[in-house]
C-alpha cells in the first residue's frame, strides 16, 4: 500500500551550479532522466530525493531492496510514495506478428511507445519514478509544476516520456554509441536498422568497437533478413506511402531472394528517393523535394521523441552521408549510392550482396518512419537531458 507523507518543504530540483555565500541566484534542474549508465551522477541523484523519501517511511526500506519507486509531490507539501508496488506495462511497436501469450523479446521490439506505471499523476503535481530493467535502473523526475509563485501545470505526456526513458535503459548499448562509433558505422555503410536482430546489432557494434570489419557479418545478417522476407513484404503492402511503389519494391525483393543482387540494387537505390518524395509531398511540405530536404522530412514523424529506438536524427544523417553520397567522376571502383547508380557510374563489382541487403534494410527502416497520416499531432515531450 502507498505511504502518505507530509514534507517539511517542497523539492524543486538539483542545483546545476554552485552558489557562493551572499549570492542569490543559481540554476536548478527540475526535470531530468538519468540511468545507471551515468555512473556517479546517477548515484548522487539516488542519494538525494529518493533516499530522503525512504528515510521518511514508517517501514524501513533499504535502498538495495527497491526495485521501483514512485513519489507524487503536491503543492500543499503532501506526498504519496509507492515502494515496489508499480506494475509496469509497456506499449511497444513490434517488428512482426506476435500471438497473444507469446513471449516478447528484444528482437521483436522496434520502438517503445509508452510506459504505463498503473498510477495517474496529476498535471499539477511533481513526481519522481525509479524503475528497473534487469540489473539496470532509470530515474525520471519532473518537479516543474511546483516551481514559482504561480506554478503551471505539466504539459507533456508522462507515459510517453517514461516510455522513452524505459527504452533507453532497455537498449542502453545502442544509446551509448559514441560520435566516433557513429562515424565508423557510416563509413562502413551500416546502421542499427530496425529489421536487424538484437544480437546482430550488438555484434555490429562489437566489431566497430574492436576495429574489425563489420562486413564480416554480411552473410549472417543476410540469412536473418531472408527469414523475415514474408513479413517485410506484408508490411510494405500495407503502408499508404508505399502504394505507388509497391510493385517495384516487391520485384526488387524477389530479385534479392533469388540472389540477383545486381537487379535488386539497381531497382531499389533510385526508388528509395521516390519513396521519400511521395512522403514529402503527402506532408504538404513547402520545401522542394531535394537531397537537402528529403532526409529531414522522411524522419519527421519521430523527431519529437528524444529516445527513439529508430534514431531519427542519425538516420537522417545516414541518408545524407551514405545514401546520397557523392562520387568522384572518373574514379575506379565507384561505390553504390543514389547518385552513382542513377548516373550509371557505380562499379559493377559493388552491386553485390551487401549493397542489395542495405537497400532492403533502408527501405524497411523508412517503413517505420513514413507513417500514414491520420491528422493526429505528436504528443509533447519534455526537453531531453543529456547523460553525464
Amino acid at each position: 500500500m502507498p505511504f502518505e507523507l507530509q514534507l517539511p518543504r517542497l523539492p524543486i530540483g538539483y542545483a546545476v551550479s554552485s552558489v557562493r555565500p551572499g549570492e542569490s541566484e543559481g540554476l536548478v534542474q527540475a526535470t531530468e532522466f538519468t540511468s545507471s549508465e551515468d555512473g556517479q551522477h546517477f548515484i548522487r541523484r539516488l542519494e538525494g530525493f529518493p533516499s530522503e523519501i525512504l528515510g521518511m517511511l514508517p517501514v524501513p526500506s533499504p535502498p538495495s531492496s527497491v526495485d521501483n519507486l514512485l513519489v507524487i509531490y503536491r503543492r500543499d507539501r503532501s506526498a504519496t510514495a509507492y515502494v515496489n508496488e508499480l506494475h509496469l506495462r509497456t506499449k511497444v511497436r513490434v517488428s512482426g506478428p506476435v500471438a497473444k501469450g507469446q513471449l516478447v523479446k528484444k528482437d521483436d521490439i522496434c520502438e517503445v511507445e509508452n510506459l504505463d506505471i498503473g498510477v495517474t499523476i496529476p498535471a499539477d503535481a511533481g513526481f519522481m519514478v525509479l524503475f528497473s530493467v534487469g540489473w539496470r535502473k532509470g530515474l525520471f523526475y519532473d518537479l516543474s509544476p511546483l516551481l514559482g509563485k504561480s506554478p503551471e501545470d505539466r504539459t507533456f505526456d508522462i507515459p510517453t516520456a517514461l516510455g522513452q526513458a524505459y527504452c533507453h535503459v532497455l537498449f542502453q548499448e545502442r544509446f551509448s554509441i559514441s560520435e566516433a562509433e557513429w562515424e565508423q558505422l557510416f563509413a562502413s555503410k551500416w546502421f542499427p536498422f530496425a529489421a536487424l536482430a538484437d544480437e546482430h546489432i550488438e555484434k555490429l557494434l562489437a566489431h566497430i568497437r574492436a576495429n574489425w570489419n563489420p562486413d564480416e557479418l554480411t552473410s549472417v545478417i543476410d540469412e536473418s533478413v531472408r527469414s523475415k522476407a514474408a513479413e517485410i513484404r506484408n508490411s510494405w503492402s500495407k503502408r499508404k506511402s508505399f502504394e505507388p511503389h509497391f510493385e517495384i519494391l516487391e520485384r526488387a525483393l524477389d530479385r534479392y531472394l533469388d540472389r540477383d543482387f545486381i537487379s535488386c540494387t539497381a531497382i531499389l537505390f533510385p526508388r528509395i528517393e521516390g519513396l521519400m518524395r511521395t512522403y514529402h509531398e503527402s506532408l504538404g511540405m513547402t520545401t522542394s523535394p531535394t537531397q537537402k530536404h528529403l532526409p529531414g522530412s522522411a524522419v519527421s514523424s519521430k523527431l519529437q521523441k528524444a529516445k527513439c529506438l529508430l534514431f531519427p536524427h542519425r538516420f537522417s544523417e545516414y541518408l545524407t552521408k551514405v545514401y546520397f553520397a557523392n562520387f568522384t567522376p572518373g574514379a575506379s571502383d565507384i561505390d553504390v549510392s543514389r547518385h552513382s547508380v542513377a548516373h550509371g557510374v557505380a562499379s559493377a563489382a559493388m552491386f553485390d550482396q551487401k549493397s542489395a541487403l542495405l537497400a532492403i534494410l533502408v527501405v524497411h527502416q523508412l517503413f517505420y518512419f513514413l507513417e500514414d497520416k491520420d491528422g493526429a499531432s505528436p504528443a509533447q515531450t519534455p526537453p531531453a537531458s543529456e547523460p553525464r
